[in-house]
């Protein structure tokens, strides 16, 4: 009787031993399988983020070989005004060399000014009389109103005012009771170290 149990024992601690190494086996299955998985993982991660970044570097490759070809624009408001400055410059100065080409010399080797004088008005009581050199760009020049009524002539100096078309003299403004009555006639002078040039006569009449 003692022997039957003794072999009892032995299958029981047989079916033990068993049960324990096929355990530690599946543990050791599971933490592989746990293993091989990150290590893919990683290296799927790992050829994403290269294609991102190759991705990314063409990007910056084709950005700053745009960028490369591309007009740098003002960054800020003084920097618009002047830039417009000097484009409204360049214009001026490319005007200015057109009209020289368009405009003949006189004896005096002096361009021949335009000078056109527009009919006195009366505003205010006061007497307006206008002009402008229609050929000639200029910014500086001698701009002299000639009066005349009979044996009493006066001169009235004008300066010139800036104008990216043509070149204008500041218009006379004369009080009535300045002047005597009678029939008066203006024309304009005009001269600069470049350009001359007489205006045709106006008349007004001073009651």
């Amino acid at each position: 009787m003692a022997t039957k149990k003794y072999k009892r024992k032995q299958k029981k601690n047989g079916f033990s031993i068993l049960g324990i190494i096929g355990a530690i086996l599946l543990v050791a299955g599971i933490c592989f399988g746990a293993l091989l998985g990150w290590r893919l993982y990683n290296e799927n991660t790992s050829s994403t983020d290269s294609t991102v970044s190759t991705k990314q570097e063409n990007k910056n490759q084709e950005d700053a070989s745009s960028g490369s070809t591309k007009t740098a624009e003002p960054e800020n408001e003084e920097e618009k005004k002047t830039t417009a400055g000097n484009d409204a410059k360049a214009k001026t100065d490319e005007l200015e060399k057109q009209l020289a080409a368009e405009v003949e010399k006189n004896e005096n080797g002096l361009k021949n000014a335009n000078v056109v004088l527009n009919e006195p008005y009366e505003a205010e009581g006061k007497i307006i009389i206008s002009s402008t050199i229609t050929n000639i760009v200029e910014t500086e020049g001698d701009c002299n109103y000639i009066f005349t009524n009979n044996s009493t002539t006066f001169t009235k100096k004008t300066r010139v005012l800036p104008n990216a078309k043509n070149t204008v003299c500041e218009a006379v403004m004369l009080e009535k009771g300045s002047l005597n009555a009678g029939q008066w006639k203006v024309r304009l002078e005009y001269k600069s170290n470049y350009a001359e040039g007489v205006s045709g006569t106006q008349t007004f009449t001073i009651k």
